[in-house]
């Protein structure tokens, strides 16, 4: 399967299942469609395709998913910012007022700003290098990425993991599923270098 029709699948399915699990089960206004919930499935589906480009054997390939990762990454953070307030991230604020973030929520964005940093320096130097050289975006630092996009999601949603029954129609929140996603692909990851650095001894 080509890189576009892999990144579409990915995105396709991440942005079914927000729309199922946020709009047609859950209480999410279907006006909240376009920006609210489908940053959700940016940033899931940017998580995965991230993930997706260090399995691949060929740096072409890695090339062509990982700058597809880093755009929906991007658009996540972006989206982000324009609707980052009380009014959708209700959990995020302290009751006092003026409104100021907790604890939990200042690591957790602390944790996706430097994230995102990092994946800025990726994207830059595999702007600048020659497509089907042997960068690999998610080779050390991309595995930082990976560790921090896991941290920034768990910090995020883990207070409602334990709480299956608010789960509307007991589908998962996207948190959890990134967070899982994340653990999976730096297990995986670990697992292909230990196995290339032994075969090379």
């Amino acid at each position: 399967m080509s890189s576009k029709k892999l990144s579409l699948l990915v995105l396709l399915g991440s942005l079914g299942f927000a729309v199922l699990r946020y709009n047609i089960l859950g209480d999410v206004p279907y006006s909240d469609l376009p920006f609210f919930v489908a940053n959700k499935a940016f940033a899931y589906a940017g998580l995965v395709i991230l993930g997706i480009a260090g399995l691949q054997s060929t740096s072409s390939q890695r090339h062509k998913l990982g700058m597809g990762a880093a755009w929906l990454l991007t658009l996540h953070v972006l989206i982000s910012l324009a609707l980052f307030s009380p009014a959708y991230f209700e959990k995020f604020y302290q009751s006092d007022y003026p409104p100021r973030l907790t604890l939990t929520a200042s690591l957790s964005l602390l944790s996706g700003c430097i994230a995102f940093v990092c994946l800025i320096h990726l994207w830059r130097v595999s702007i600048k290098t020659r497509r089907g050289t042997e960068l690999s975006l998610i080779s050390g630092m991309g595995r930082i990425v990976i560790a921090l996009a896991a941290a920034h999601t768990a910090l995020m949603g883990y207070q409602v993991w334990v709480m299956p029954e608010k789960w509307p129609g007991l589908l998962p929140p996207i948190t959890l599923l990134a967070s899982l996603s994340a653990v999976v692909i730096l297990i995986e990851t670990f697992k292909r270098k230990n196995r290339t650095f032994q075969e090379e001894q």
